[in-house]
């Protein structure tokens, strides 16, 4: 849009002089917003709403007293979360094939007044009504109690903040239902998870690729929140070192935060959705069926065409791009414009529009203009279809940047409307980002960076020095004092609200295969968090605004249900309470077997633990206190079994097949076979096949190893359906395998072994091995 500059210049020595420029604890999410009550699926006042580094800017679709459609426009100062600025129509701007011209102030409809409860809700009072509840416009269709669309694996990119709210590290969090998951060639092999149908979240930072979080998600009841429990497995140093994590978060379209729990330590977590990518088996392999990629996802709020900059009014477009359970990316496009009379007046634009890199679907978008709906100041009414403009077309290459087509008109590029800042100098990158790597070659960077001299900005500490320099869609260049493996060049383009893409070095003649990060503006210039606040709101005691009750916290124990007798149980908690209070933890072991005498140790911490010392059922309940009120008790049953709970059985294709075969269990075989590996053979050959099979308790696979012992051969031998550190349950046996590479006529010497870790029980296997 050609807003109108000198009012924006306004705003900001306002703010510049305010004692409220760093006063705001909210960053309100940049998009479309609607009014709550005003929601009837039927066309209505809708407000493209953006605020940077304090400004607010909202274009208002709307209606005249006629019927005809009208936009009105605010802009000004965010002060302690509040807005209070006038609202105005304009005139004699461009209409749809009318080519350039510059629209003037027409009325001054009084002013709009708004308060900000969180990130995506507020109070808005237009002129002449009543106060009303406002929310971020949220059309996914995304079932309250399910994190995203089943079909998807999506992809976070998450950063861990300190007391202070400073970024410490980063990482990708992959979210999904298990059946997807396990499908992902960046899982971890060997999850005890992997076929979980639960919604899960795996954890990775993909400069430690050893290092990963499995999780298992339950939802609790309100604003999108979920409890996740589970393990972190570090296998870097050779053996698998095992840690209870946990996690509680929140989303709202394309934001996350959250609460991680590891070691005994909570740290807050933010995330910015970045990937979407979907899973299916065809001809037993997987194959992507679609992936959205950071470049094809726009950053929502105030978009405008590149060559109407002219600092005057004229038309501007709120673009949404959200994703629809069961079907694509569907895309919002309101477009606040003129008529032919050069009445203020919008259309919207509404369609399917996914860029897929698997399966595109770019179609023509409808453009309606509406009518008949609520004015200003008048009663409850509904709009209705009013002209057809005909098609838009819209792509995006990056972001922040695009080429949109409108009716009668040829196509032109468009960009994401920066007014807070100024995109084309190196001034705007001053605040604090965070990096996040998607490949080992470099490490996350935190960089905290402010002005040093005239058109360089630095972070002196990580030694970094940036500068405008133009390459593709890259428009800054931050350069370490002394090039490494680990101090590299980084480029940033835009993207300052949302996450966008940076590439390391130069680029190269394939830029999609130059090693990519995904950048995060974390603070800005004054310092406030650019994703500040709650996404719900809250009061100071954790319960919704309004409703004179306090919420007590909540209490949840991890799922562990069953063990073996003799075996140490640790349990995993986790609460609920309001932002800023920290719970304490009251754990009681109210019932154990007869002649037990387990007691539990550490019954104040997040992980207490006992040793089931007899087989029967163990009842412990938690209790979380969050410094005023207890919450209700959590109880959960822990049965622990005998301790040959675990059976192994033949499972190949003999008579004997199904037979149970004895602890500690040792076989052998000599096979010479004439198998040449040709058409659609197996890679492998098996060599026997097995069984594991449990009765009530969960057994852990440790110390799996599959060996070649025969000296200067480098045949491989590997378990198939078997890892280390899967965990065999009882709802779900587990068939393996024990296979072998083709030797091309040698003879061979093969080893494989395991035990289970909570009894010490082995199975040991020699063969001696031919295949052509």
């Amino acid at each position: 849009m050609r807003l109108i500059s000198k009012s924006i210049t306004a705003a900001l020595i306002s703010c510049a002089v305010s004692a409220g420029w760093a006063a705001n604890t909210i960053a309100p999410q940049n998009g479309n917003w609607i009014i709550a009550d005003e929601l009837g699926g039927k066309p209505g006042r809708g407000m493209g709403i953006d605020v940077q580094d304090g400004i607010f800017l909202m274009q208002l679709y709307n209606y005249n007293k006629d019927g005809s459609a009208t936009f009105h426009m605010a802009t000004g100062p965010v002060v302690d979360n509040k807005v209070d600025t006038p609202l105005k129509k304009y005139k004699d701007g461009p209409y749809f094939g009318g080519g350039r011209r510059d629209g003037v102030e027409a009325e001054d409809a009084g002013n709009v007044k708004i308060e900000f409860t969180s990130r995506t809700t507020a109070m808005i009072q237009f002129p002449g009504e009543e106060a009303k509840l406002m929310h971020r416009f949220n059309y996914e269709g995304t079932p309250e109690d399910q994190w995203s669309d089943p079909a998807f694996v999506e992809r976070w990119a998450m950063v861990a903040m300190d007391a202070d709210g400073n970024p410490t590290t980063t990482f990708f969090a992959d979210t999904g239902v298990g059946s997807q998951m396990a499908m992902s060639p960046d899982m971890a092999a060997g999850w005890p998870y992997k076929s979980s149908s639960k919604f899960t979240v795996h954890t990775l930072d993909v400069g430690s690729p050893k290092v990963h979080g499995f999780m298992e998600c339950e939802y609790l009841g309100s604003n999108l929140e979920f409890s996740c429990v589970g393990e972190q497995i570090d296998t870097s140093s050779g053996t698998s070192v095992r840690k209870p994590i946990s996690l509680v978060m929140q989303r709202s379209i394309d934001d996350l935060q959250g609460t991680l729990t590891l070691d005994g330590n909570d740290t807050k977590v933010i995330g910015a959705r970045v990937e979407q990518t979907s899973y299916a088996m065809a001809q037993s392999k997987v194959v992507t069926t679609a992936y959205f990629r950071r470049n094809s996802l726009p950053e929502a709020g105030t978009w405008i065409v590149s060559s109407e900059v002219t600092g005057k009014a004229g038309r501007g477009i709120s673009l949404d791009l959200q994703k629809v359970v069961g079907a694509k990316h569907l895309l919002f496009m309101p477009i606040y414009n003129y008529d032919e009379k050069g009445n203020a007046t919008f259309h919207i634009g509404m369609a399917i529009h996914s860029p897929s890199a698997v399966n595109p679907t770019l179609p023509a978008i409808p453009v309606m203009k509406y009518k008949g709906g609520r004015y200003l100041g008048g009663p409850a009414q509904d709009g209705v279809e009013d002209v057809y403009f005909g098609p838009a077309q819209v792509t995006f290459n990056t972001t922040a940047t695009g080429l949109v087509h409108f009716p009668k008109e040829d196509p032109v590029s468009f960009k994401r409307f920066y007014f807070g800042i100024n995109q084309d100098r190196v001034e705007s990158l001053v605040g604090t980002w965070a990096l996040v790597p998607h490949g080992g070659a470099v490490k996350h960077r935190i960089l905290h960076l402010t002005k040093t001299a005239s058109g360089v900005v630095e972070d002196k500490v990580a030694g970094y020095t940036c500068t405008v320099s133009y390459w593709l869609d890259q428009r800054f260049v931050c350069e370490p004092k002394t090039l490494t493996s680990d101090q590299q060049r980084i480029r940033l383009g835009s993207g300052y609200y949302g996450a966008a893409r940076a590439i390391l070095g130069d680029g190269g003649s394939l830029p999609d295969s130059t090693p990519e990060l995904t950048a995060i503006r974390i603070a800005d210039g004054q310092g406030n968090l650019v994703q500040g606040g709650p996404l719900y709101p809250v009061d100071d005691q954790g319960s919704n605004p309004g409703n004179g009750e306090a919420a007590a916290p909540t209490a949840q124990i991890g799922a562990v249900t069953s063990t073996v007798e003799g075996s140490t149980v640790t349990l995993e908690g986790s609460g609920k309470a309001a932002a800023g209070k920290r719970l304490t933890y009251k754990w009681t072991l109210n019932s154990a077997p007869a002649g037990s005498v387990a007691q539990l140790t550490s019954a104040d911490t997040i992980n207490p633990s006992f040793v089931a010392d007899k087989a029967g059922s163990y009842v412990i309940t938690l209790v979380v206190n969050d410094g005023s009120k207890d919450s209700d008790a959590a109880k959960v049953t822990v049965t622990a079994i005998a301790k040959d709970g675990i059976r192994l059985l033949l499972d190949d294709d003999s008579s004997a097949s199904g037979q149970a075969l004895s602890w500690p269990y040792t076989g052998s075989s000599e096979i010479s076979a004439n198998v040449a590996c040709v058409g659609a053979c197996d890679a492998t050959y098996k060599i026997a096949q097995y069984k594991l099979q449990v009765n009530g308790a969960n057994y852990t696979i440790a110390n799996l190893k599959a060996t070649n012992l025969t000296a200067g051969s480098n045949v491989k031998a590997s378990f198939e359906g078997l890892s280390e550190g899967q965990v065999i349950s009882s709802d779900k046996p587990v068939s393996f395998g024990l296979r072998s590479a083709y030797t091309s006529g040698k003879s061979v010497n093969l080893s494989f072994s395991f035990t289970i870790k909570e009894t010490g029980q082995s199975f040991n296997y020699t063969s001696t091995f031919k295949t052509n």
